[in-house]
């Protein structure tokens, strides 16, 4: 059995009569997948821990096991579940669906733990959605293995400079901005003065956002293998995340 330990729900389903399978975000063991018996029944206990296991409410959790599905042995509240709503619920869900798709099994990240915290309060205090997610994308391709420095050309290794312009290729990097020769699918043309500030952790300029959300849209759909994500479906209706 696994000592207790920070947890969050990404996810949960209905098993069988009684119980639930929940995809938890831990802070020591990652992404893993428990069945919380009783979790379905309306009598007794059992209701309050139905809302536990629930998205964005602190949990403190331990499981047993080995294998893809662990059985819950504690499951309590940490704290008051946090009250995410309008566009910044779809933007909890998006990245919640992000780490589902993207964490592999039992792989520790407790940096990226610290910032999924720390999203979810900026969040919870309507903070700006643009200017949370897109620096929490970052944080989560780097965790990854895929950090991207945006710099300097990653073919010629030169430094950016800040009047000329430059295209993404996905989960390399960014080069000079070449018009192809076939006239078929010109890149995206990125200043190289916007891509200095995103690298100095500029979020707020407008221009800047816009070409954060663009590179990191790129660089998850290549992750993602081009496969949707029904969060941003749902979202779509509201606001072009």
């Amino acid at each position: 059995m696994t000592e207790q330990q920070p947890a969050y729900v990404l996810h949960s389903r209905p098993w069988r009569e009684s119980s639930v399978i929940a995809d938890l975000f831990t802070l020591n063991q990652g992404r893993v997948s428990v069945m919380v018996k009783g979790a379905q029944k309306n009598q007794g206990k059992q209701p309050a821990k139905r809302a536990l296991v629930q998205p964005f409410t602190p949990l403190m959790v331990s499981f047993t096991g080995r294998g893809e599905l662990r059985t819950s042995v504690q499951l309590e509240g940490a704290g008051a579940p946090l009250s995410i709503l309008g566009n910044g619920l779809y933007s909890g869900l998006y990245v919640n669906e992000l780490l589902l798709k993207l964490l592999a099994l039992d792989d520790p990240y407790p940096n990226l733990f610290a910032y999924y915290q720390s999203l979810l309060n900026q969040l919870a205090n309507n903070e700006g959605i643009e200017a949370c997610l897109r620096p929490f994308e970052v944080h989560l391709m780097d965790e990854l293995g895929y950090h991207m420095v945006l710099d300097k050309d990653y073919i010629t290794a030169q430094p950016v400079v800040a009047e000329r312009h430059y295209q993404l290729h996905p989960l390399q990097g960014i080069c000079l901005h070449q018009i192809p020769s076939d006239g078929l699918g010109d890149p995206v043309s990125m200043s190289g003065e916007v891509l200095l500030k995103i690298a100095a952790g500029n979020y707020v300029d407008k221009d800047c956002l816009k070409v954060a959300k663009y590179m990191a849209r790129a660089n998850l759909d290549q992750l993602l293998g081009g496969k949707p994500l029904q969060s941003r479906n749902l979202f779509q209706p509201i606001v072009n995340k």
